[in-house]
């Protein structure tokens, strides 16, 4: 199998390095912030190309690790510089937005892997980080079995567990174990940084509960911004 990584963040570079250990040995990348590009190669996660069309010549499948805002964008840029037999799949948090941005195209398969860390950037980049996840991949009815099977193989190669999930069934579930969680946890820390109980800091008075809870807070505020907008309509149903 010949990989394709487009957006070489945490994600996208810890893909490569995971494709690399299961003995994948085309992994082509790019990204359109070259650090980001530059420090992936440099980790070994991938082979950095000049251009988008370059990365994809030649690649079986294309896993596409954009932030959520530019993932509809990227993806339709990706279905039309991709070869006939090239495969897309991608990483998003969110499904609906990018699979109806993806169409009737059979070549796109969703996915999600859940999974992250509080860091962020290829220089945090980890083989091991979808050891034992759960990774969503949405299907459509339009979508050739063969297809599936590709990208179905992709992820188990790299270490999660495929699980295949209606897209808007998938924007409902994360927004409940996912996306309201880490909005929780930001509210929190906010009203306990914001206030002092008879001259006490409640920070610096913490015990396990307030960490444990507040863990995932102020995790890359830019991104999760994105996720909370891009999925608010489970993320209202989810709250009632």
């Amino acid at each position: 199998m010949r990989l394709a990584v487009v957006g070489t963040g945490l994600i996208g570079a810890s893909a490569g390095l995971a494709a690399r250990r299961a003995g994948i040995a085309s992994v082509a990348g790019w990204d359109e912030d070259r650090e980001a590009l530059e420090v992936a190669a440099e980790r070994g996660a991938v082979e950095p190309a000049e251009s988008l069309a370059e990365t994809l010549r030649e690649a079986d499948v294309a896993l596409v690790a954009v932030p959520v805002a530019a993932l509809p964008a990227v993806v339709e840029r990706v279905l039309d510089h991709a070869p006939a037999a090239c495969t897309v799949t991608d990483a998003g948090s969110t499904k609906a937005a990018v699979c109806t941005a993806a169409g009737s195209d059979s070549r796109f398969i969703g996915g999600h892997p859940i999974c992250g860390a509080e860091t962020r950037g290829p220089g945090r980049a980890s083989a091991e980080l979808f050891e034992g996840a759960t990774w969503f991949l949405t299907p459509l009815a339009a979508t050739e079995p063969e297809r599936y099977r590709s990208v179905h193989s992709l992820v188990a190669s790299l270490g999660a567990r495929p699980v295949a999930i209606d897209p808007s069934a998938h924007d409902r579930l994360v927004a409940v174990t996912s996306h309201l969680p880490h909005a929780i946890a930001n509210v929190l820390l906010n009203q306990a940084g914001s206030t002092r109980v008879d001259g006490h800091d409640p920070l610096a008075a913490a015990g396990g509960s307030l960490r444990d809870m507040t863990r995932i807070a102020g995790a890359n505020p830019r991104i999760w911004v994105d996720i909370f907008l891009d999925n608010r309509a489970a993320l209202g149903a989810a709250l009632g």
